[in-house]
This record gives structure tokens, sequence and C-alpha cells, in this order.
């Protein structure tokens, strides 16, 4: 494929499934990878080659490690090159650590930086006027989540997989995966051709091990797919049928803390500032 046809692809999920409308306020969650750049730029010329009228912005959440400052300069290119506003958030000026947290609750800092990133990201763009939130969250990412997720028999969380989540509470913004019928390799391709740098995923020095593991996930899929012709593509197609099947049995309420929305009485961002207090 090349990135006028993963173009198309993209702009036929973003139609058939509405991900973008007249009057929405869409914030892209922007990473500095290939992926969150694809979604970006996609959603922007689908926007104006259909005139769209609606608001399109990047959002960053610097973690401030060692590698932000290089992260933040490249998302700042990206947005200044796709021509939108770039929004950032510092945790720093948060007071939020990420490797002092992970030491004093004894969490795995991946998982401590996916909770903080989920909530800053539902959160700030919503408090400032966001309707939707993008993701560059692919193909490739939603199949080897469905796996695990089936294999694990967490079968809740495979509702969620498809291209558009709507929201389940006022405070809740609807979340929307233009990439969800593109992969690695495509994202890869259209940035390529079209020139948008990104970074690569070994840039965070906490991911090797996570990115090992998810690589061999990966090259099954596509050695599969050298096999059987577009078996990821219609592999897709077929989780997010499936996902109509399942139900999560968890009611959406209010942090007893905060006020954001959880499944719990207290939601995971304060659960993990209050260890951090205890601790």
């Amino acid at each position: 494929m090349n990135a006028e046809r993963i173009e198309k692809r993209i702009f036929k999920t973003i139609e058939k499934h509405r991900l973008a409308v007249r009057g929405d306020r869409i914030f892209v969650a922007l990473s500095g990878g290939k992926d969150s750049a694809t979604a970006l730029f996609a959603l922007k010329e689908f926007i104006e080659r259909r005139k769209l009228a609606c608001e399109l912005k990047a959002f960053h959440v610097n973690l401030c490690l060692a590698v932000s400052e290089r992260i933040q300069k490249l998302v700042e290119k990206q947005s200044r090159t796709a021509g939108v506003e770039l929004e950032t958030v510092y945790l720093k000026d948060m007071g939020i650590e990420l490797e002092s947290i992970a030491k004093k609750t004894a969490r795995p800092i991946c998982s401590v930086c996916g909770v903080v990133k989920r909530y800053l990201m539902n959160k700030i763009p919503r408090e400032m006027g966001a309707t939707k939130l993008a993701t560059g969250h692919n193909m490739d990412d939603f199949l080897v989540f469905f796996f695990k997720n089936f294999l694990n028999k967490n079968f809740e969380w495979i509702a969620k997989f498809k291209p558009k989540l709507e929201s389940e509470h006022p405070k809740l913004l609807a979340k929307i995966r233009p990439l969800f019928y593109v992969g690695d390799r495509e994202c890869e391709i259209f940035c390529r051709e079209r020139g948008i740098e990104y970074a690569g995923r070994e840039i965070c020095p906490y991911s090797a091990f996570a990115i090992r593991k998810e690589r061999k996930w990966r090259e099954t899929l596509y050695e599969i797919e050298r096999v059987h012709k577009n078996f990821r593509y219609r592999m897709a197609k077929a989780v997010a049928s499936a996902s109509g099947f399942f139900s999560s049995e968890a009611k959406v309420s209010q942090c007893m803390l905060c006020g954001e929305p959880t499944s719990r009485r207290i939601c995971g961002f304060c659960k993990l500032k209050s260890n951090r207090v205890r601790k």
C-alpha cells in the first residue's frame, strides 16, 4: 500500500463511523510517534477536503523525563507542519514525577504512566472544550489487545475494540480511533511518503521490555498474513463486529475525591497520588 491508499482507508473509517462531524472539537493525543502523527495529518486532511466546520487541536502530555525535551520539539514540529494548535501539559507543573511514584507505590512505571496519561488526556481536553479525543492506537494494537484479553478471559474489554467509543458519562470524552484499520507498517509508509518526522518506539527508556513482548505478537500477525492475504484487516473487521457481543458490567460514576469519571469509588489517578503521600 502507498500513502494515498492508506489515507483512503482512514477516510473511509472516519466517514463510516462519523469520527469527525460538523461542530466537533477534536483533540488529537500526540506522542511524537508515527501512529499519532498519522492520525493527526489524516484527520486534518479529511476535515479540509470535506470542508467540515469543526476544530482540530493537538494535545501532548510531557512526561518530564530525560527524553521529553526531544519529544516536545518533535510534537511541536508535527503540529506546526499540520497547521494545528498544540496544547501541552507538563507533569512537573502538576507535581507529578513518574519515577518517584513508581518507586513509592512499587508499581511498574509503564503502569503508572498509563494511568496518568489516560486521566489527563480525558480531563484536560474536556476542560478546554473538546468533544472528542483522537488517539493513535492502530489496527495491530487492537489485534494484540484482542488476543491478549480473549486468552485472559477479560471479555468486557473487547467491547471497547471499535473505531469509536461513545461517552458513558458527561465528563468522559468520546474516543475515536482513525487508524483502526491500518497498522504499524501502514503508518510507517504514510509518514515516510509524506515526509513526517517521528520518534521510534525505543525513545522511551522504560519501554524496551514491553516492546520485545509486543514485537513477538506483531510478528505472529504478519507471519499469518504472509499466508492469508489481508488477514489483519479482515480480523480487525471481525473484532469490531464482535465487540457488540460483549459488554462491561462496570458502571461509570464519579471519583469521590476528584469527581472525574471512574468505575470505582476512587479513580486510579487519585489512588496513585494517595499512595505516594502515604509512603
